[in-house]
């Protein structure tokens, strides 16, 4: 296949590490099954419009543009018979969509027609009830997603939305970071799940997705194996993203002129010495995090594979190490995990306004020790403050997320503390975009 040219951008999981996407970087795949690999490579492929894996080696679906210029339909012969029948019978087209879920289920849908078998209950009765004997009440399905253990996401073309987060009954479940991040967002001031662009769950593996909004924020979660794919499908999925030079006399990372629209703010880089406060400060808020997190995600008897990985984009830059001023989501070398017992306050050194109110508000020994300003001057010590850096970093102290990595005896007043840094950042955020 020489490239791929329709606009169409996918993310699917499959068994053991694989996946198959497509976005303006092109198409990328790794560990796909023989038979799906030999017809991409074998010259009949021109374009890629959709493509499923499924939980088996042999259990895929490829929609593609032929070497007659065609659309055309392959597929595995693991899938479930009924869904062979049903796509033999299909005249192909580049709207055709679908996807292969655990214990034979499937969805398959265009413009002509929709099957499914083996939703999860909930699921199907909700696109049940989208359909009507006169038609779509709701509008078709945009998107449908689901995993194991009740874990779905279903938005129809009319805006209508329906999600599980997982088990009930459980507080995190087996799904845990698809959770924490369907409630954040839920909980956005303004957000709307019709500015959802894309989201696909992991039929494979337990609280595996990508999720990517109108905006460019995206999270996701997934083996460290494939965090590189995941990380460039969610950058590129609405245009090539290029490079960004630098100039040599500042070595530091520094986000794009404009995100989402919005200024960056053209700062000097920051001096060695708050930039180093910055740094061990954001490298002793990554680890203690990242511990509370696994401790939340203890197990007796772990599974082979390791707990998903969690990504959030910053900006094309951020993705280095935490030396260069981004602060890590996890951290690989946390072996075991402990709930937190302290909050990790701003280093004394760069919480130094002395405006008449802030003094007061920091003399509070119960309180965050320290105002919007110190905030500010920390976070500017990254080189990438920016609107939609800030975004990402007010989601680490929502303070329902905080709390659930807060020991029992000591949540409420984690909680507290979270709220306050994270209304100091929302209101850097309200200047950034005043700007």
């Amino acid at each position: 296949m020489s490239g791929t040219w329709s606009s169409t951008s996918f993310f699917s999981f499959g068994p053991d590490d694989s996946f198959i996407s497509k976005n303006f970087e092109g198409l990328r795949y790794r560990n796909l099954p023989a038979s799906l690999y030999d017809l991409i490579i074998g010259g009949s492929v021109l374009d890629v419009y959709w493509a499923s894996l499924g939980l088996v080696a042999d259990s895929w679906i490829l929609s593609f543009k032929d070497a007659s210029g065609k659309s055309n339909l392959g597929w595995g012969a693991a899938i479930p018979r009924r869904l062979q029948n049903v796509l033999a019978k299909l005249t192909p087209s580049l709207h055709f969509r679908s996807f292969l879920g655990p214990d034979g289920s499937f969805i398959a849908w265009d413009p002509t027609l929709i099957r499914w078998a083996n939703l999860p209950p909930s699921l199907e009765d909700s696109i049940q009830a989208w359909l009507t004997p006169s038609g779509w009440k709701a509008g078709p399905p945009r998107m449908v997603s689901w995993g194991e253990q009740d874990a779905f996401f279903a938005l129809s073309e009319y805006g209508d939305v329906v999600y599980r987060l997982g088990p009930r009954g459980q507080e995190d479940g087996e799904w845990p970071i698809w959770k924490e991040t369907i409630e954040e967002w839920r909980g956005e001031a303004g957000f709307l799940w019709s500015e959802l662009a894309y989201i696909s769950l992991d039929p494979t593996t337990p609280d595996q997705f990508i999720a990517i909004r109108n905006d460019g924020t995206w999270a996701g979660s997934i083996d460290a194996t494939n965090e590189d794919a995941l990380s460039a499908f969610a950058q590129n999925f609405f245009h090539l993203t290029k490079a960004r030079t630098h100039p040599k006399s500042n070595p530091h990372p520094q986000t794009s002129s404009f995100h989402n629209g919005l200024p960056t703010l053209p700062d000097a880089p920051p001096d060695p010495a708050t930039q180093a406060l910055y740094e061990k400060w954001a490298t002793d808020t990554a680890s203690l995090l990242a511990s509370a997190l696994v401790a939340t995600h203890s197990s007796p008897s772990p599974g082979p594979k390791r707990a998903p990985k969690k990504l959030q984009i910053r900006n094309p830059s951020s993705a280095s190490t935490p030396t260069n001023g981004a602060i890590p989501s996890s951290a690989n070398s946390v072996p075991t995990g402990k709930l937190l017992t302290g909050f990790p306050y701003l280093p004394p050194a760069v919480t130094t306004c002395r405006m008449p109110t802030c003094t007061l508000v920091k003399t509070d020994a119960e309180g965050l020790r320290a105002c919007k300003h110190d905030v500010e001057r920390l976070l500017r010590a990254s080189g990438l403050y920016s609107y939609e850096w800030l975004r990402q970093e007010r989601i680490r102290w929502h303070p329902d997320r905080f709390g659930r990595l807060c020991e029992v005896g000591w949540r409420e007043e984690g909680r507290r503390l979270a709220e306050e840094m994270f209304k100091a950042v929302d209101i850097l955020i309200g200047e950034v975009r005043g700007m």
